[in-house]
């Protein structure tokens, strides 16, 4: 069957088809078509090229490619031959498909999800307390906003407004009403610790968009970017508990909440690396704990004293190897917030200050450095990953040359004290410790 010949190879061809506003098109390669226009307004002017294609999705697109040669001599770029004008489809399709695909509207709320997720994937230890400050914190302000439209100053105010805040207390699991208490930021110490906790939620935002941008779903980082966090934050008063507030603490506990206690300040252990242990972690022949999953991703043996082995001795006694070692009195493992109360009750008897049971985890390490243990054995044990975050808290605990030295070389000075006068002037007497 002979080949139909194309209305658009000559001049002569295209005069003789119909004036019309509707362009008449033809095939010229898979999914590219090629038009021709001669309207019917553009006598003297000459017929134009279009072509016409569809995306990936299926949408029809099209678009103008410049003025046929039909009165003018092509140019290659406004006024086109036939052939050029094929060329130029060609590569308009081809530069369609090349192109990435625009990206749906992404909002703070998607990234966080989609950032969680893949970080849960990745082994994540910390997705219960990430997921709880999102909650409270990002969601309620933010969360509604698209990526793409936040800016320095709509960041700066939602970072600026947590610290002023009313501070949110913990309830029942079933209540509707969520408590709160005003925050005095005149006071110090509290204006820090509201400050921290914006630092602390503002870098799982700036996590959760970077992640974002990073895998191409956003197409600017430099709103978060700019936002810097407040100075100053980091210098917390470390609380620890010495050797008989501890065994006050221990004596005023009772059951499974008791053996959770003693276990955090035997091995220094995180709440959530208790809560994980398994029967078998615990190598009785060794007397250490395992400790498989921490807080940076790296595994350790604790060693155990007297007191540890016994506790463990009698906790894994007769049982399965895959129980869970600390449970409650169902037999669960503990979950987060599960302690709070009654740990709370048992300070309150022992008389002591208030403190979280991560704190143990201090007076653990406080103890060590006490009795003369190096830095960086306390940080093994800690299963920090250098001496940097030991010498942070625990550095002024331990015997030292340095202090020392200052305390042997510095001035001793004689102060004036109430008493026999000389001369009108108080006779100095040595000042005493």
């Amino acid at each position: 069957m002979a080949r139909r010949a194309s209305a658009f190879k000559s001049r002569s061809s295209r005069a003789e088809l119909p004036a019309s506003d509707a362009p008449e098109w033809e095939l010229i390669g898979p999914g590219i078509r090629l038009g021709y226009r001669r309207g019917r307004g553009t006598r003297g002017q000459g017929g134009s090229w279009l072509a016409a294609s569809r995306t990936s999705q299926g949408k029809r697109v099209q678009t103008q490619l410049g003025r046929a040669d039909d009165l003018v001599a092509a140019n290659g770029s406004k006024i086109l031959t036939l052939e050029q004008a094929k060329d130029a489809a060609r590569a308009w399709v081809k530069s369609l498909h090349d192109a990435p695909e625009a990206q749906p509207a992404l909002t703070v709320s998607e990234a966080l999800d989609r950032y969680l997720e893949a970080r849960t994937a990745e082994g994540m230890k910390a997705v219960y307390d990430a997921k709880s400050r999102a909650r409270v914190h990002i969601r309620p302000k933010l969360g509604s906003a698209l990526v793409s439209e936040l800016t320095l100053d709509k960041l700066r105010r939602w970072r600026d407004a947590m610290v002023h805040a009313p501070k949110r207390l913990r309830t029942g699991k079933f209540a509707t009403k969520v408590n709160t208490r005003e925050v005095d930021t005149t006071d110090p110490e509290a204006l820090r610790r509201r400050r921290d906790t914006a630092n602390r939620t503002l870098t799982l935002l700036k996590a959760a968009l970077n992640w974002a941008y990073q895998h191409q779903l956003v197409e600017s980082d430099r709103a978060w970017r700019l936002l810097k966090p407040f100075r100053d934050t980091g210098a917390a008063r470390v609380r620890f508990l010495d050797a008989s507030e501890q065994q006050r603490l221990l004596n005023t506990t009772e059951g499974e909440l008791r053996d959770l206690v003693a276990a955090a300040l035997m091995t220094g252990a995180r709440f959530g690396e208790l809560a994980r242990l398994t029967v078998r972690d615990y190598d009785r022949a060794n007397g250490t704990i395992f400790v498989e999953k921490s807080k940076n991703g790296r595994a350790r043996h604790i060693p155990l004293n007297a007191g540890g082995t016994g506790l463990f001795d009698r906790l894994t006694a007769g049982r399965a190897p895959m129980a869970p070692l600390l449970t409650r009195e169902n037999g669960e493992a503990w979950k987060p917030a599960q302690y709070q109360r009654g740990f709370k009750e048992a300070l309150a008897r022992a008389k002591l200050e208030s403190i979280t049971l991560h704190e143990l985890r201090h007076s653990y390490a406080s103890s060590m450095v006490r009795n003369g243990a190096p830095l960086i054995v306390v940080a093994e044990a800690l299963g920090h990953s250098g001496t940097r975050m030991a010498e942070k808290h625990y550095a002024h605990l331990a015997p030292s040359y340095v202090a020392d030295t200052i305390r042997r070389t510095a001035p001793d000075l004689l102060l004036p004290q109430a008493g026999p006068t000389r001369f009108g002037l108080p006779v100095p007497t040595r000042a005493t410790a």
